[in-house]
């Protein structure tokens, strides 16, 4: 068990790395995050992507999707 937890940390910190890359979040916050908790920090990563972008464009513009 703990074999695995050491060959999957780096790939999801690499996971994260990339997702924060891309959503102009902080990289390396979110790879060590990922590093440490794995998929765990998938809600809070979303949650704080979600709330850059509603930063970024203001709470009187709306978003749909369909």
């Amino acid at each position: 068990m703990m074999l695995l937890l050491l060959f999957t940390a780096p790939f999801f910190g690499l996971c994260y790395y990339v997702a924060a890359v891309q959503s102009a979040l902080p990289p390396r916050r979110w790879a060590l995050l990922g590093c440490l908790f794995g998929p765990a920090v998938l809600p809070l990563f979303m949650a704080k992507r979600r709330w850059s972008l509603v930063c970024a464009r203001g709470m009187k513009y709306c978003l749909w999707h369909a």
